[in-house]
């Protein structure tokens, strides 16, 4: 956790309660509370909305809530907006429970504003295409549990080695485990909740998917 008795300051200086700042961010206000006691950080979907409300570098803050850096954030410079447009990518985030037969068509629930720069951090993400779900069920669980937050890479759309992928099943959303088997030419379907049955696959041809599972955002509240 970071250290955020800086923020609690410059909400004094400035005159802004916990109040109004849960209010701003959408957040409750003891979660206000819980990070200026650094009990907690800020999550993903609240990083950009803080960094415009208490007037701070965008950039900066990513780093710092991320535990990249560990300098106080300060307020960003006055850039022309034709380059501030363009160091800021969005990404759609999908909630798999109100797919409802439309697959990754399902009309967005929000869309996560990125810094480019953030995402130079992880090399392995440059130049993919990319969505953020929110999961629903328990066949992950415990890796992905319901409502945790995923980021898929959504032009593979073939598994092509070992790793967790998105399946679209009559249009509904699924994320399950592949292992393959290189001596069999064969593959299983695993969830990760031991409930559920693996599915196993013998003609890889047929084996298709909406994306890979890049990251998971696990969710405490």
């Amino acid at each position: 956790m970071q250290n955020w008795e800086w923020l609690r300051e410059r909400m004094r200086k400035l005159g802004i309660s916990q109040k109004d700042a849960a209010e701003a961010l959408q957040w409750q206000k003891t979660r206000i509370s819980e990070l200026l006691c650094g009990k907690r950080d800020l999550p993903v979907d609240k990083v950009f909305l803080a960094a415009r409300f208490f007037n701070l570098d965008l950039e900066q803050l990513t780093k710092y809530n991320s535990g990249f850096s560990d300098k106080i954030p300060q307020e960003p410079n006055k850039l022309p907006k034709s380059v501030e447009q363009t160091k800021i990518a969005f990404i759609d985030v999908v909630d798999a429970s109100a797919a409802k037969g439309r697959g990754l068509n399902t009309p967005p629930v929000a869309k996560q504003p990125i810094n480019d720069d953030v995402l130079k951090l992880i090399p392995s993400l440059k130049g993919k295409k990319l969505k953020l779900l929110i999961a629903s069920g328990d066949a992950m669980s415990p890796t992905i549990n319901d409502r945790d937050i995923v980021l898929i890479d959504v032009n593979i759309k073939r598994p092509n080695k070992d790793g967790m992928y998105l399946f679209d099943l009559q249009g509904e959303l699924f994320i399950k485990r592949v292992v393959f088997n290189e001596f069999e030419k064969s593959a299983q379907i695993i969830s990760d909740n031991p409930l559920y049955p693996p599915i196993k696959v013998n003609d890889l041809s047929k084996l298709h998917c909406l994306g890979k599972i890049g990251a998971v955002c696990k969710m405490f509240f």
